[in-house]
């Protein structure tokens, strides 16, 4: 197993016991610092009508400045990132695969230039759907980032469970689960072993069709919006073992 996913289950199996939001970026930070991520931050995608800017914030380590910065200008309606969480739920490169155009958009591309001012050069969002069904994103950043395309799935991991502990800081209300059936548990394992639905339905002896149905029945009881999101809750609340 490379080392940043021997370091990222470290973290996974560590977070629910950080005492607060900087504890968690800290950790973090001591996983991926030696792969250019400097900068990481846990967000829901837009603020409340009725809240701050600043409150939608749930756990940051950012540049001085950047976030009085990005709210003192409410960048955050024209930020081409975060508009873009609302679109996907894959990871994607911070602002290179996020689409703006720079002549009809000319706020995205000043934020653009203003996040590299900062040193906020390169990076990753990773989108969250949270269990109340609001948007939220993790952003990791840094000014050179050097992580291979096959450790993705171990920094989207650990946007989870951030994502997931910084709102339970935050002190969300937990969000009532249904009980998975037997088969539920045994398809949800698999996935968490990383297998393909093609794989889950021949070692299961079921159809690929079933496997997704059993899926999509988990994400739904679990209030998550991905089969990855699906895995993290139902390992965390020691629902599945892999």
């Amino acid at each position: 197993m490379d080392v940043i996913r021997s370091r990222a289950f470290e973290f996974v199996e560590k977070v629910g016991t950080l005492p607060d939001a900087a504890s968690v970026v800290d950790a973090m930070g001591r996983v991926l610092g030696q792969h250019g991520f400097d900068y990481f931050c846990c967000t829901y995608v837009a603020p409340l009508s009725t809240e701050p800017a600043r409150k939608a914030v749930l756990a940051e380590r950012l540049p001085a400045g950047f976030l009085d910065m990005y709210s003192k200008a409410q960048y955050v309606w024209d930020d081409p990132a975060l508009r873009h969480c609302k679109a996907t739920v894959r990871p994607f490169r911070w602002f290179r695969e996020a689409p703006y155009d720079p002549e009809r958009e000319p706020r995205a591309a000043e934020l653009v230039r203003r996040a590299r001012d900062f040193g906020m050069v390169d990076g990753f969002m990773i989108p969250v759907a949270s269990p109340t069904g609001r948007m939220g994103q993790v952003y990791f950043g840094g000014a050179a980032i050097e992580l291979p395309d096959r450790e993705l799935p171990a920094l989207h991991l650990m946007a989870l469970y951030a994502f997931d502990r910084a709102l339970r800081l935050r002190g969300r209300p937990d969000v009532p689960q249904l009980a998975l059936s037997f088969r539920e548990r045994e398809v949800l394992t698999q996935a968490a072993l990383g297998r393909s639905t093609d794989e889950i339905a021949d070692a299961l002896n079921i159809t690929g069709r079933t496997v997704k149905a059993h899926i999509k029945s988990c994400c739904e009881k679990l209030g998550a919006a991905t089969r990855t999101q699906a895995v993290m809750i139902a390992m965390r609340d020691r629902i599945i073992s892999p």
